[in-house]
């Protein structure tokens, strides 16, 4: 067996949840749940086969796979019922191959689980956001060197334009890796997997990445932040003042607000399909996730990272011309980042990074994405 040790330092909050829904620590099965979720989407963005695993539809098929003739060993495994996402993570009869150990030096993002409750002006209702833990945190990855090859490709795409860990939607999750130690292996390349079509689980091909990056003309500018302002002289006010300085600050309530809430949609139905919705036994994922705001190494420079999908559903077909029209007028200009935000004064500088294209809200094809996903495969820690 290989061992791969990656460091990471937080840029917002990681969170795995707990037995008492607070993050007393970081649980391996949270981390290795979103590791998942963000291969399956890889692997359909390929036009390979993920299943989908709250059906439980994978189980290796021990005769299946000694009679096929594929000489491929990917192929025989989907020949014995494994999909290509379930040949790594595992499934019924295929045991996953690798294992994952965390050595945490983190910390709460703030003391006394208090929660935040940002409410945004016009709201009486809010985002809940929980403290999730902040610092360095070392994951020991052992398993085939193949496999450890594939997970450190999946880190430095996660590290580049996605997040680790559960609450995507609500910000958490975004990291910088510091450190990478184990033994020397083969750099993993991504490349087509088939032409699977695109459905209504999260496919790469479907996503447009964005990071927002600027410099603010004010100083302390998130006391100004939609939903955080109206905390001052209240006891959450200290940690929203804390968590600034530490270089982390909530604003994704902001900015679903003003897309959510502060747009016009033409059905009623629409938004609750986009930023997701729980009523009653309906829980509709969000298709939108923005993180924090967290500071870059130049002091006065700040970032935003934020993805949207658009799966092949009827919304999607009757509403995605629209979406992208809402969406495309909401971010292109830093003047509507301003205002979703609540700021009063103009950034000093501002710009907006798309991908996998620079060209947005468009599909894009397998050899695409691969692509992409190699051209960061081997950037240097910074």
């Amino acid at each position: 067996m290989n061992e791969l040790k990656i460091t990471v330092r937080t840029l917002t909050p990681l969170w795995t949840g707990g037995v008492d829904g607070t993050c007393d620590r970081l649980h391996e099965t949270g981390l290795i749940g979103s590791l998942r979720w963000w291969y399956e989407a890889i692997v359909r963005g390929l036009g390979g086969y993920a299943c989908d695993p709250t059906e439980h539809s994978c189980t290796f098929d021990e005769e299946k796979y000694r009679k096929s003739k594929a000489s491929d060993e990917r192929q025989r495994l989907r020949d014995a019922g494994v999909c290509d996402a379930c040949q790594l993570f595992g499934c019924t009869g295929w045991a996953r191959r690798f294992r994952l150990q965390v050595i945490a030096q983190d910390r709460p993002a703030w003391e006394g689980n208090r929660s935040l409750n940002v409410k945004p002006y016009g709201r009486t209702r809010g985002w809940y956001l929980f403290p999730g833990r902040v610092g360095t945190v070392t994951l020991v990855l052992t398993g085939e060197e193949q496999a450890l090859s594939q997970l450190l490709a999946l880190f430095r795409f996660l590290e580049a334009w996605g997040s680790l860990g559960p609450r995507p939607q609500l910000g958490y999750g975004v990291f910088r890796i510091t450190e990478i130690e184990g033994e020397a292996m083969p750099p993993f390349s991504w490349f087509p997997l088939g032409e699977a079509p695109v459905g209504n689980l999260p496919d790469l091909r479907t996503f447009t990445f964005f990071k927002l990056r600027f410099t603010s003309g004010g100083k302390n500018w998130w006391d100004q932040v939609s939903g955080l302002s109206p905390l001052r002289g209240r006891p959450e006010w200290p940690v929203v003042q804390h968590i600034a300085t530490e270089g982390m600050v909530p604003v994704m309530p902001a900015f679903k607000n003003y897309l959510r809430f502060e747009q016009r949609w033409s059905s009623v139905e629409l938004p609750h399909w986009l930023f997701g919705t729980l009523r009653g036994d309906e829980r509709v994922c969000s298709k939108v996730a923005f993180s924090w705001a967290y500071r870059l190494s130049d002091k006065e420079e700040w970032e935003i990272r934020g993805w949207v999908y658009l799966p092949d559903d009827l919304y999607s077909r009757a509403f995605g011309t629209e979406v992208v029209r809402v969406l495309r007028e909401a971010l292109q200009h830093s003047a509507q980042w301003q205002r979703a935000m609540g700021l009063s004064t103009p950034f000093r500088s501002a710009s907006i990074a798309y991908a996998p294209s620079p060209t947005p809200w468009q599909r894009a094809g397998q050899a695409a994405i691969a692509r992409f996903l190699n051209s960061f495969a081997s950037e240097a820690i910074s």
